[in-house]
C-alpha cells in the first residue's frame, strides 16, 4: 500500500520542434499513490500536444480467482480479505454472507446486529481514512499546494493540531471496536456460516453506545470541514463540477424494499444516468446481470451490464459501465433509511454549487466524498 506521499515521479518521451518547443508524446506517471495495490497512468499526446488517450493501467497479478479453486468454501471469508488491507472488512462480511446462502442458514438476530455493527463501524473508519488521508489532502490542504504538503502532515497543519488529533483518536476508537469482535481491524475472523464468532459482554455495551454518540458527532464535524474547505471556495467547486470531470455512467447501489441505502443487506439496483432503474437483483443472480471485459494493458478487469453488452468506454443513458461507491450508492437510491443529518449531504454532493440539482450526477471527484 502507498499513502505517506503524493510525490509522483514523472517520465516523458519528447522531441523538440524546430522552434526548440519541446512536444512530449509520452506522460507517465508510475507508481499512482494513495491507493491500496500498485497503478500507473499513461498519457499519449498529439503533435500539437493534446492528449490523445491516456490509460489508468493495473500491472499487478492478483489471481484471486485462480487460487481459491479447491479451496474450502469455509476458507473465502479469510483469503478474499486479503485482496486489500484497506478494505478487508467488506470483502470478509461479503464472503461470509456467502456462505450463508451455500449452507441455506440464517443468522440469529443477535449476530445480524453485530454484522451491521462492525460493517457500519468500518464504513465510518474507512471513510474517514479517504477523507482525510487519501483524497482529503488535495482539497483541504488545496490542489495549488506543493505536492510535499499535500498528505495527513500537511492536511493537519492546516486544520490545526487538535483537528488532527480528532481524527486519529477516532479512527482508534472505531478500529478497536472492530478488533473487538473480530480479533484484529486487518484480515478479521467474525464471520461464521450463519453467525460470528464472538458476542456482546453487556459491560461493554455502554462504551460502544458512547462511541456512536461520538460518531455521529465526529461525521458532522467532517462535513463542516467539508464544507469550509471545500465547498466555500469557488474554485474548487468550479474544479469537481467542471465538464471534464464529469463522467456519467450507471449507477450501482445496495437498497433495502423502499428503495433506500443499505449497507449490509437488500438488493442490487441498477439505474441509467437520468435516474431510471435498469434492473435490481439478489447477490447471488450477479452472474445473471455482471460480466467481465478483458484488455490487454491492464490486469484489472471492467465490469460491465450484461444485458446491454459491452460497448466500449462510452458514457451516456446508454452505456453498459457502471459505477459504484459513494455517489453511485446515493445515485441508486432514493435516499437514505435514517433522518437526514443537519447540512442535507445527499443535495450538497448532487449539487455542490447551490441548493437544488438535478438528482443524478456523475462527478468522480465528488464521489471522493
Amino acid at each position: 500500500m502507498s499513502v505517506a506521499t503524493p510525490i509522483l515521479p514523472m517520465r516523458e518521451a519528447s522531441g523538440a520542434s524546430s522552434a526548440g518547443l519541446h512536444r512530449p508524446r509520452r506522460v507517465t506517471i508510475d507508481p499512482i499513490t494513495r491507493l491500496e495495490g500498485h497503478g500507473k497512468i499513461e498519457i499519449f499526446l498529439d503533435e500539437k500536444g493534446n492528449v490523445e488517450r491516456a490509460f489508468m493501467q493495473v500491472p499487478e497479478l492478483r489471481g484471486f480467482e485462480v487460487f481459491s479453486r479447491g479451496r474450502p468454501a469455509e476458507d473465502m471469508p479469510q483469503i478474499t480479505s486479503r485482496i486489500c488491507g484497506v478494505c478487508p472488512t467488506a470483502h470478509h462480511l461479503a464472503s461470509t454472507k456467502t456462505l450463508d446462502d451455500l449452507y441455506q442458514v440464517e443468522p440469529p438476530p443477535a449476530a445480524r446486529k453485530i454484522r451491521e455493527l462492525v460493517y457500519n463501524t468500518f464504513m465510518l473508519e474507512d471513510h474517514a481514512l479517504h477523507f482525510f488521508v487519501l483524497g482529503g489532502p488535495d482539497f483541504v490542504v488545496g490542489p495549488d499546494a506543493p505536492p510535499q504538503q499535500r498528505n495527513i502532515v500537511g492536511l493537519i497543519q492546516k486544520v490545526g493540531l487538535d483537528a488532527g488529533r480528532k481524527v486519529i483518536g477516532m479512527r482508534r476508537r472505531l478500529r478497536d471496536l472492530i478488533a473487538y469482535f473480530g480479533g484484529k481491524v486487518v484480515h478479521p475472523v467474525l464471520g461464521l456460516p450463519g453467525g460470528v464468532s464472538k458476542a456482546l459482554s453487556p459491560q461493554d455495551l455502554p462504551g460502544f453506545q458512547q462511541l456512536a454518540q461520538d460518531s455521529l458527532e465526529f461525521a458532522l464535524w467532517t462535513l463542516q470541514v467539508f464544507k469550509q474547505a471545500v465547498l466555500a471556495n469557488p474554485e474548487y467547486v468550479k474544479l469537481i463540477t467542471a465538464e471534464a470531470y464529469t463522467h456519467k455512467t450507471c449507477y450501482m447501489g445496495m437498497v433495502d424494499e423502499q428503495d433506500k441505502v443499505n449497507f449490509y443487506d437488500g438488493k442490487l439496483r441498477v439505474v441509467d444516468a437520468g435516474g431510471r432503474e435498469v434492473c435490481r437483483f439478489a447477490a447471488r443472480q450477479y452472474l445473471d446481470h455482471i460480466a467481465e471485459h478483458v484488455e490487454p494493458w491492464s490486469y484489472v478487469k471492467f465490469p460491465y451490464l450484461k444485458d446491454r453488452g459491452w460497448k466500449g468506454f462510452v458514457e451516456g443513458v446508454d452505456t453498459s459501465i457502471y459505477s459504484v461507491a459513494p455517489l453511485a450508492r446515493l445515485n441508486a437510491a432514493t435516499g437514505m433509511a435514517t433522518p437526514p443529518g443537519p447540512g442535507g449531504l445527499r443535495g450538497i454532493l448532487h449539487d455542490p454549487g447551490g441548493e437544488t440539482g438535478p438528482p443524478h450526477t456523475g462527478q468522480p471527484l465528488g464521489a471522493n466524498y
